[in-house]
């Protein structure tokens, strides 16, 4: 019996061993005004948002201990010229319950910094097994340019993400004028990244790469009138 047990804990250990946060079950709060209204901001939470005017966004809005890693994916495909805004769990393995649906996410310097830029990028854990990224997202075309930088900087991507799709219009990373890529990575990559600098600044500036080529391009153009059709 006591074999038995160990066997079904160890891999439930595997799994949450790099997302003590992660949710399980639908989210507590409706929406993230509701979240703020019942925690305190500083001891609960965290909140890091910059409007530098540029054309990019870039969202954590699971970061901290709610979805571990996804903060510094966001901090360092920013830089320093590209939109932040990056909201933090800080309950440690009770994190989970700080979780709120991007579609829900209507912190107002969210929407602001999302509402004034040209295209957003979301960075989100997921359980699936392996270690690659699915792109979902709004924008298509920016999607299958992140799948290509990451592809060509060794790592596994595909598009569409058929289970965690992102595409919906209410999706803060969509709010931008020619909507968003959501990138929804596996905890393994996500743990493979913590421990490489080396692959971290790879992965981050493929992603860059990535969405400047679409800001850049004329397709930025064509995927704006195409959202506001």
């Amino acid at each position: 019996m006591r074999y038995l047990l160990l066997f079904l804990i160890l891999p439930l250990a595997a799994c949450s061993s790099y997302g003590p946060g992660m949710r399980r079950g639908g989210d507590t709060y409706k929406d993230l005004q509701a979240l703020r209204a019942a925690n305190t901001e500083g001891l609960d939470y965290s909140r890091e948002f910059y409007y530098r005017g540029g054309p990019v966004a870039v969202f954590a809005p699971h970061g901290g201990d709610i979805e571990l890693g996804t903060s510094r994916l966001a901090r360092l495909t920013a830089g320093k010229d590209f939109n932040l805004y990056i909201f933090n769990g800080w309950l440690g393995g009770d994190s989970g319950r700080l979780h709120v649906t991007s579609s829900h996410f209507n912190d107002p310097d969210a929407v602001f910094i999302a509402t004034s830029s040209l295209l957003g990028v979301s960075f989100h854990a997921q359980a699936d097994r392996g270690s690659w990224v699915c792109v979902g997202g709004a924008n298509k075309r920016a999607a299958e340019l992140v799948v290509r930088r990451l592809e060509n900087a060794g790592f596994a991507a595909e598009t569409p993400c058929a289970r965690l799709p992102g595409t919906a219009a209410a999706n803060i990373v969509n709010r931008p004028s020619a909507g968003g890529v959501q990138l929804e990575i596996t905890l393994r990559l996500l743990a493979a990244l913590e421990k490489s600098a080396e692959e971290l600044s790879k992965f981050t500036e493929a992603v860059r790469l990535a969405a400047l080529e679409f800001v850049s391009s004329g397709q930025a153009k064509a995927a704006t009138e195409e959202t506001s059709k």
